[in-house]
């Protein structure tokens, strides 16, 4: 597999003042060394303050190491003649879908970041069209986008960070302010591009049960890789994630409960309609 980022000895500081006006120095992220490859769906995880939304601004240079490198495509984040090339690479779409809306009508929203980057007002037309339908949007083109529910929002938003074409699509902690359903609305998305147009997902997120549908979980605590390995790998170190803040999901957790208790249950059960079928069937 070609390497879409590869991350070496890299380490960011943010600098400020305490109260009295002294300098201080906080650490976002340490020694990070990583390769995630195109077309892999990586899932970032870690309590807050782990380091996770210091990662993601740092993928697509808006924010630059201090110390290692970080390259996209080969590209160096830190030479400003890349700058234009990655952040068209590396898509981004943050928390809260409100603070990305720039027009008051969804497809002229979409065409936001394509008419940044210089791209003629035919294909605009084109890549608006195919981002829209690519979120299922298509039919909402001509409404207000601040008149939609919160998933619709950031089905949006991620409509326009794929009219850019990327080929990587960053979700910094996206369905942190979703309800269930808009959640999932979100996570089905990123699947569907990875597996159907081989886009490179980066999801960052707190939720446990999200990584389920990643090929490569990574584990950041207190700005370092605490762990890293598949969604079913990383579970089975629950008194490590524990010890982090983190919980595993509530299907695995319930499944490791069960057989403990001398149920007929596989204690590596990760999926919540799995087990469900499994109780049905003993019930």
């Amino acid at each position: 597999m070609n390497e879409a980022i590869k991350i070496t000895d890299m380490t960011y500081f943010y600098r400020g003042y305490d109260d009295s006006g002294l300098p201080v120095i906080t650490k976002g992220v340490e020694n990070v060394s990583l390769d995630i490859f195109q077309g892999e769906f990586v899932a970032l995880v870690g309590h807050n303050g782990s380091g996770k939304s210091t990662l993601a601004k740092l993928l697509n240079a808006l924010l630059l190491p201090r110390s290692g490198k970080i390259e996209v495509f080969g590209m160096d984040t830190s030479d400003k003649k890349n700058l234009f090339e990655i952040r068209k690479s590396v898509g981004m779409v943050f928390q809260n879908p409100d603070n990305q809306m720039v027009a008051s009508i969804v497809k002229e929203d979409v065409a936001f970041g394509p008419e940044n980057i210089g791209i003629p007002q035919k294909e605009i037309v084109t890549r608006v069209n195919d981002a829209l339908q690519a979120v299922g949007m298509a039919e909402y083109a001509d409404r207000s986008p601040h008149k939609l529910s919160g998933g619709q929002k950031q089905r949006i938003a991620i409509a326009g960070a794929l009219a850019i074409q990327p080929k990587v699509l960053v979700l910094d902690e996206s369905t942190a302010m979703l309800d269930p359903s808009g959640r999932r609305e979100v996570i089905e998305i990123a699947k569907k591009l990875n597996k159907e147009k081989n886009m490179t997902i980066i999801l960052i997120t707190h939720f446990m049960e999200e990584v389920l549908y990643s090929d490569r979980v990574i584990v950041l605590n207190d700005g370092e890789i605490a762990m890293t390995g598949s969604p079913k790998d990383i579970f089975k170190r629950e008194d490590e994630l524990n010890k982090i803040g983190l919980r595993v999901p509530r299907a695995v957790e319930l499944a490791r409960k069960l057989n403990a208790a001398g149920f007929e249950i596989d204690p590596d059960i990760t999926d919540e309609k799995v087990l469900g079928d499994k109780l049905c069937r003993l019930l």
